[in-house]
């Protein structure tokens, strides 16, 4: 119940992101700007053009070696895309959206890290706890047309390594830190929570939520078939969906919260009879509420490598919901 009301005041934010609330900051009148500003703001547009160009042109090139037709139906899975940020203070993913927010003491930091073998996206926050907000971070990115198409004829495995912070000890659900996977279509909500709890599903008429047991330390791999999940919450198929990847942390859970995610894979559907299912322990729906919805910046402590190598790493088999 706490992780739950936790996360309904998450989601208020990001839905009131959502909403286009920061859209007058970025509105101009032609009027208010004269003709050598518009001459500068053209010197400008010109070079940022042709770098976008470069990017689509590699991403075909990518395409193409691959002997794909169509892109894939989420860009850049790895997060292996990066550039640097000066509105963000560093380095980011370049193809994913960046969204986030953070008070004056709270940070955030975003790198490619190397865990157990594995490549991964690691996102890092710190809560001070001095206000009463929270502190998150949000990667994500639009499907739909094709792409979506083929994301819901699959199946999406995403590895992730929840990290056990000495600064904040306890239990992730006690903690009400959230590290999720959120798919929003408009009209729904459909979280994926990695945490310490058993698997456990709830939901509303708008929201539904999955916990999804990933013990901290330790490399756990998830395998989601999101068009049965849409079918299990009898929602119809979206046209369009924001697909995230999230990690906040309430006032409440002061200190450092870290989350690894080693990408994303997508492949055909395999098939589990129901006997498995049950040994995979899903639990059966109950109709309790669900989940979350926003921005912060900065330059944290980074792990040291001494500390990576003593570590011990386990990898686990990958699981389904």
């Amino acid at each position: 119940m706490v992780l739950v009301q936790g996360a309904n005041q998450l989601h208020h934010l990001l839905d009131a992101s959502h909403a286009g609330l920061h859209a007058p900051l970025v509105q101009s009148r032609e009027s208010d700007i004269g003709a050598d500003d518009m001459k500068y703001v053209r010197k400008l547009t010109a070079p940022v053009s042709a770098i976008f160009l470069i990017l689509i042109a590699a991403l075909a090139f990518t395409y193409l070696q691959a002997g794909t037709e169509y892109p894939p139906p989420i860009l850049d899975p790895q997060f292996g895309l990066w550039v640097s940020d000066p509105n963000f203070g560093g380095q980011r993913p370049m193809v994913w959206e960046l969204e986030y927010q953070e008070g004056p003491g709270d940070q955030i930091l975003l790198q490619e890290t190397t865990l157990g073998n594995r490549s991964a996206l690691e996102i890092r926050i710190y809560q001070d706890g001095i206000d009463d907000g929270w502190v998150y971070v949000r990667l994500a990115q639009t499907i739909d047309g094709t792409r979506l198409r083929a994301l819901l004829d699959e199946e999406v495995t995403i590895w992730v390594f929840l990290q056990a912070s000495c600064e904040c000890r306890g239990e992730w659900l006690n903690q009400t830190s959230l590290f999720e996977v959120q798919i929003n279509d408009g009209a729904h909500t459909l979280d994926f929570i990695f945490s310490d709890a058993t698997v456990e599903v709830s939901q509303s008429p708008t929201h539904r939520t999955v916990l999804l047991q990933s013990p901290s330390d330790e490399w756990v791999g998830w395998t989601i078939d999101l068009a049965n999940q849409y079918e299990d919450a009898q929602w119809k198929l979206p046209d369009r969906i924001s697909f995230s990847i999230i990690l906040g942390a309430s006032a409440s859970a002061t200190g450092w919260h870290t989350g690894d995610v080693n990408g994303f894979s997508v492949a055909n559907k395999t098939l589990i009879n129901p006997t498995k299912q049950e040994q995979l322990g899903l639990a059966t729906h109950s109709p309790t509420p669900s989940i979350m919805s926003t921005r912060s910046i900065f330059v944290a402590l980074s792990r040291s490598a001494s500390l990576e190598q003593a570590r011990p790493i386990r990898v686990e088999t990958v699981r389904r919901v």
